[in-house]
């Protein structure tokens, strides 16, 4: 189902199909002998009928979100039943934390909407409560070209190798630096050259030291820098509170994993020690990246650490520019460093139907619009997303402008490692509590990977 202009299309050849099959039976009865005329009884058989209506039908929509967000879906929501008259959706919007606490509880009650946003990182949790349709087969039938979703992003929706929710948009985590910083010889007294588009950790920790200055200008590594009053920092990054989005991509990097297939914690390979030393050792020895109470003095978000004007690099989503606009901000935005290869995460928000549904036709037909190529042109020309369908490439470009191409380029690099129960837990129930400091060179990391991996079991 590629398009709704495809079905209608297809609708109407059906209709003629059938019209015609019924006048081609009659020809023939009247072939088989062609001396006899057509009588007025078979010619008002043979009148073609107009096509019946499709029946009004009401469907559910619901997602998370603020009043700004469930807005613009609401105007998408629009546009489809513009084109669908006979479909009517209702939207039930929430907050996040309410949103998923209600689609346990409808789960529960059989009460589920017939659509609903989904979470890559919740997938295994809620297929288990049952309450996902399978999509290979429905989409299959319908024709939607799954060839323009990548790879990465649509097995971050699957669940025992079977689509249960199709990606909508594509979150993507870059590497962000503060143009103004770089181009200003205050700030920049010793030339560091900007980073190149796919750099390596090599060259990221020459600029970032370089552009790391105490009170009195010095770098680290020259005589007499005071380490104790940095003023400027190289670069802002906080792997053990940035499991999911840093830490991981940058594990992959290295021929490395944050989990093993079987769930459990992978961090004990050579290659991952390797990855963690690293950054306790450009945090603690090298002191060209804020400790995690430098980030807290700085605004708490490491994601936003450049628009402070006192750091140089930091990694950061895709949402982090309008951010960044508001600021003021001039930033520039390169791949991820890279270890051996280069690698980020894209972590895209979801629809699914409702194992439940009482109106399967209208919600699968609303799930291929919001996820084929009308539905995410729309979303794309809103200039808010990155549209999870390559069909709407050109108009998220046309939006957003040549510059952000990155974001979508920056798919093909994306990791495929699912979320189960079990990771969920590990990123955002006790993960950071973990690894936040020992990553940054303050407390026993063997430790605190010896705690992670008994509570993974």
């Amino acid at each position: 189902m590629k398009t709704n202009g495809k079905i209608s299309l297809l609708a109407l050849t059906m209709s003629i199909a059938l019209v015609a099959a019924g006048c081609g039976s009659n020809n023939n009865s009247n072939s088989s002998n062609n001396s006899t005329p057509a009588t007025n009884a078979g010619t008002e058989n043979t009148a073609a009928t107009p096509a019946k209506e499709a029946e009004p039908v009401t469907i559910t929509y619901s997602q998370w979100g603020t009043a700004e967000e469930l807005q613009r879906t609401q105007e998408l929501l629009d546009k489809f039943m513009a084109a669908n008259k006979n479909i009517t959706v209702k939207m039930e919007g929430k907050d996040w934390g309410s949103y998923w606490d209600g689609l346990t509880a409808n789960a529960a009650g059989g009460t589920l909407p017939d659509v609903f946003k989904t979470s890559f990182a919740f997938i295994e949790k809620y297929a288990e409560l049952g309450i996902f349709k399978e999509l290979d087969g429905p989409l299959k039938d319908v024709g939607f070209d799954l060839n323009n979703i990548d790879p990465s992003l649509l097995g971050l929706h699957k669940y025992k190798d079977k689509q249960v929710s199709l990606p909508i948009d594509a979150n993507v985590i870059v590497w962000y630096y503060n143009k103004t910083l770089f181009s200003d010889p205050k700030t920049n007294p010793k030339g560091a050259k900007e980073p190149s588009l796919e750099p390596t950790w090599a060259e990221i920790e020459e600029i970032a030291t370089k552009m790391t200055l105490d009170k009195n200008g010095k770098n680290p590594g020259e005589a007499g820098f005071n380490a104790k009053n940095i003023v400027q920092w190289g670069m802002s990054i906080s792997p053990g509170s940035t499991i999911d989005w840093f830490l991981e991509p940058e594990l992959w990097s290295n021929n490395a994993k944050l989990v093993n297939d079987d769930g459990s914690l992978a961090l004990d390979t050579p290659e991952a020690k390797e990855v963690m030393d690293y950054f306790i050792d450009i945090t603690k020895n090298k002191k060209i990246n804020t400790t995690p109470a430098q980030i807290e003095g700085l605004g708490g978000q490491v994601g936003l650490a450049i628009s402070t004007g006192k750091v140089a690099m930091n990694p950061g989503g895709n949402w982090n520019i309008n951010n960044f606009k508001e600021a003021k901000t001039e930033y520039g935005t390169t791949y991820l460093p890279k270890f051996k290869e280069t690698k980020t995460v894209v972590q895209p928000a979801g629809m699914a139907v409702s194992s439940s549904t009482k109106n399967e036709e209208a919600a699968y037909k609303l799930l291929a619009w919001l996820a084929g190529p009308e539905g995410q042109t729309e979303l794309a020309k809103q200039g808010y997303s990155i549209p999870a369908n390559k069909a709407a490439a050109d108009a998220y470009i046309a939006t957003a402008g040549e510059a952000n191409k990155i974001f979508l380029d920056a798919q093909k690099f994306g990791i495929i490692s699912p979320f189960t129960v079990k990771k969920t837990d590990l990123v955002w129930t006790y993960g950071e509590q973990s690894l936040k400091l020992p990553l940054a060179g303050d407390g026993d990391l063997e430790a605190a990977l010896k705690d992670l991996a008994s509570k993974m079991k």
